[in-house]
């Protein structure tokens, strides 16, 4: 994760944690419900909560700013950068892809 860095490995890395999802939610939806490419905004949003839970860190901004072009012979699909929220020993950082990329 971070070149050139020994991390310890800690009693936290070996501690399972167990998620419940209800079915039927936004999360865990009817094989049967009408979903498509909310993944990207999904999952930023679920990670920044994660990490806030555990007050790890404050928010990224949240989006991948999704970028989305073509025509019937060709599509481009990408995602922008935006930032990273600041810890308890560190700033944010702004332009920068966090928790998930294409």
């Amino acid at each position: 994760l971070v070149p050139h860095v020994d991390l310890p490995l800690n009693q936290g890395c070996l501690n399972p944690v167990e998620i419940r999802i209800p079915e039927g939610s936004l999360l865990n939806p009817s094989p049967t419900a009408a979903i498509v490419g909310g993944n990207v905004l999904t999952s930023q949003r679920v990670t920044d909560v994660i990490l806030r839970a555990f007050r790890a860190c404050a928010a990224s901004q949240g989006c991948m700013n999704n970028l989305t072009f073509g025509d019937e012979s060709f599509g481009y699909y990408e995602t922008i950068a935006g930032g990273a929220g600041a810890g308890p020993s560190w700033h944010g950082c702004s332009g920068v892809q966090c928790h998930m990329t294409n």
